[in-house]
């Protein structure tokens, strides 16, 4: 089953499928919140190209790499999210608050205001069916 979700973060949108995975339960460990994950090509749109290129270091501590204006304009939206997969018992994702998420199924649209977008660093499918991937309970 596939959506159509429009992501907004910084005054800016960007608009994919989604893939609806039973089995996406990620959440933000403190607040709670949902996790979708995009591919981090797609979000060269509305993120800086320098914080998707620093990810693994940014996860690691170093933000030798990092402008000044990247950290005070992202720093305090990434999250890190633990997460368990075939092949990776305990890996860790980037994620960052979205200002807003809209999901839309058939002609109904939902609008979510506490979600996380996990930024994945590969492609989901061979074919790019789509690039990201929501959980059931935000449906």
């Amino acid at each position: 089953m596939y959506c159509q979700i429009i992501i907004k973060l910084n005054n800016k949108e960007i608009q994919t499928t989604a893939m609806v995975d039973t089995g996406n339960l990620l959440k933000d460990p403190i607040t709670g919140n949902p996790v979708i994950v995009v591919e981090s090509s797609l979000l060269e749109k509305i993120l800086p190209l320098e914080l998707l290129l620093n990810l693994d270091k940014i996860i690691g501590g170093e933000f030798e790499n990092v402008t000044e204006e990247i950290r005070n304009t992202y720093m305090n939206k990434l999250k890190l999210i633990p997460y368990a997969s075939l092949g990776k018992q305990n890996g860790m994702l980037i994620g960052i608050k979205a200002d807003e998420v809209k999901i839309i199924k058939e002609d109904e649209t939902q609008l979510k205001n506490n979600v996380i977008i996990g930024i994945y660093n590969k492609p989901l499918t061979k074919r790019g069916e789509y690039r990201a991937l929501i959980g059931i309970e935000l449906i």
